[in-house]
């Protein structure tokens, strides 16, 4: 009977964990770069329902949520425009302040409509606010750079306040420049963000990132390295390094590191589909095809899991 109790409470994670998405899948599966995830929940526009070692995970709902915002970007939005219209939106709807995740609220092109009446289905609707031409051009201002003598003074100052107030700037200007496409500057930034904040993984990780998506990728390793020095657990940097080392060619290394994300986090379906990847090029398709079917039964409906049935189809061939 203990060992029944035990296994009954696994079993439902087990299940729960299939119907999530990490931020790297729910990017892929509303196509948007992850960058756009990571911003929306440091914003709060997307809520993940559990965060395990710093690795998040939404569920359906949210990507209901990532949907719309796709919608927007892929009307032409800008991520800052986006953001700056949702501001507006939450204020013109006090009563949702997730007007996003309001079943009311409908994206048609660069538009929001709030549905009026019971039936959601009924066509027509109220105009909330109109993402057009005019106001994307005269609120696109260019972020104002903020200079690393500028960090290193308010750090030296010992005013709290300030260099609080510094850092909410410092990332705040990071990611305009990222949504700019102007990564150097934005690595720019992180770096300055990092003297004036002191070393933080999740500094790191965002300024590796950047560095990654800049191809930089001998730079992006050696930031992913900073942040697992200061949080070992850092399963996302640790699976973010792997695939780096993969593509860098070094892949007995990432597999050793990619195994061991799975050491902190047996149910990351994202390390357990790179892994597999990297065991097929280095010919050890036996340990491949467990992650390969690991894979599929921690995440059955990821954006990838095509790909992981087509190899193991191959493999039952014998091709």
């Amino acid at each position: 009977m203990a060992d029944d109790a035990h296994d009954e409470p696994a079993e439902a994670d087990a299940i729960a964990i299939q119907r999530l998405y990490t931020p790297a899948m729910l990017a892929e599966l509303v196509g948007v770069p992850v960058a756009a995830i990571r911003r929306w929940e440091r914003q709060g526009t997307l809520q993940p329902v559990k965060v395990v070692r710093r690795l998040s995970h939404f569920d359906f709902e949210e990507v209901g949520v990532a949907r719309r915002l796709a919608q927007l970007l892929a009307a032409g939005c800008s991520l800052r425009m986006v953001d700056r219209r949702l501001a507006e939106i939450a204020r013109l709807l006090p009563d949702s302040p997730r007007p996003l995740a309001d079943p009311r609220v409908v994206v048609e092109g660069r538009r929001l409509f709030l549905r009026l009446g019971d039936d959601l289905a009924e066509p027509g609707g109220q105009l909330l606010l109109d993402f057009d031409e005019s106001s994307l051009a005269d609120n696109d201002e260019a972020p104002v750079t903020i200079s690393i003598a500028v960090g290193q003074r308010a750090k030296q100052s010992g005013n709290g306040d300030a260099l609080q107030a510094l850092i909410g700037q410092l990332q705040q200007e990071a990611i305009d420049w990222e949504d700019e496409g102007r990564l150097d500057r934005a690595a720019e930034s992180y770096r300055t963000l990092l003297m004036a904040a002191g070393p933080q993984p999740e500094f790191h990780f965002a300024l590796a990132d950047v560095l990654y998506r800049a191809n930089d990728l001998s730079a992006a390793r050696e930031r992913y390295y900073s942040a697992l020095e200061i949080d070992e657990e850092y399963v996302e940097a640790r699976a973010s390094l792997g695939c780096v080392l993969a593509e860098t060619g070094e892949l007995e290394l990432a597999a050793a590191t990619l195994e061991g994300a799975l050491q902190y986090s047996a149910d990351f379906a994202d390390v357990h589909y790179h892994l597999a990847h990297v065991l097929d090029r280095l010919d050890r398709p036996a340990e491949a095809l467990e992650h390969w079917r690991t894979f599929l039964d921690l995440a059955p409906e990821s954006p990838w899991a095509a790909a992981a049935r087509d190899r193991l189809a191959a493999a039952g061939r014998g091709d």
